[in-house]
């Protein structure tokens, strides 16, 4: 029997989950990928709730509306559903393929940033990082399995990868792409990351600002020319 829509228990108006899917008669059936991303969804409120450790199938299950039968069908454990769900939310696996637009190498890395930024800034992501970071520090097992799974081979930050396409093109020359990667993202975005993440704002945003970026990635490429020796 499939899943249909209907409200999270205990939930607010104003929720996530349910805002927007009022609706009078009967429900609406769920394709499988409004399934997945409403048992994500549950499964970030749980967390966020209970932590790694309380964040029962259970819990989960009855936040999303779903059967626990239908978790275990899309899901084999809690671990595999929260290792899934990061991939899906934090390693920005969507973003690998975009295609840069721009006449040059720094207007497609800014068009990228700009990509990168806008995506990892969404609250649904950033709530997912502050319980990743909530649950490390206070629980040995969450702090293990989210180690493994970041050193794991879950594929590259889209970032590095783009890097690595202008190298194979013979666009660029890095030594080392994985730390020019760091670099280029911590001049570009990490900031406004943290800032996002303690709910501040810098006074010059890079949304409302977008010379900005255009001038980190123009002082990344220049130092790039110099290390080459062009």
């Amino acid at each position: 029997m499939s899943d249909v829509i209907s409200p999270c228990p205990n939930a607010s108006i104003n929720d996530p989950l349910t805002q927007g899917r009022r609706h009078s008669g009967r429900p609406p059936v769920l394709c499988e990928a409004e399934r997945r991303d409403r048992i994500f969804d549950a499964a970030e409120q749980v967390l966020q709730k209970h932590g790694y450790s309380g964040a029962s199938m259970d819990r989960i299950a009855q936040c999303s509306n779903m059967s626990k039968k239908t978790l275990y069908h899309m899901f084999s454990s809690k671990q595999e559903m929260v290792e899934q769900l990061l991939r899906d939310r934090l390693l920005l696996s969507g973003l690998r393929d975009l295609e840069l637009q721009g006449e040059t190498i720094e207007d497609k890395l800014v068009f990228g940033l700009q990509a990168l930024g806008t995506t990892m800034m969404e609250e649904k992501r950033l709530n997912l990082i502050r319980v990743v970071i909530s649950e490390v520090s206070r629980n040995p097992e969450a702090s293990r399995f989210v180690r493994e799974f970041f050193s794991s081979e879950n594929g590259p930050f889209p970032l590095r990868l783009w890097l690595e396409k202008f190298c194979d093109q013979g666009l660029l020359v890095i030594e080392d792409v994985e730390e020019a990667s760091d670099i280029l993202f911590g001049g570009a975005l990490a900031t406004f990351v943290l800032c996002e993440l303690s709910h501040c704002r810098p006074r010059q945003y890079w949304r409302e600002n977008p010379e900005y970026l255009h001038k980190v990635v123009a002082m990344f490429l220049k130092e790039l020319k110099k290390e080459n020796g062009a």
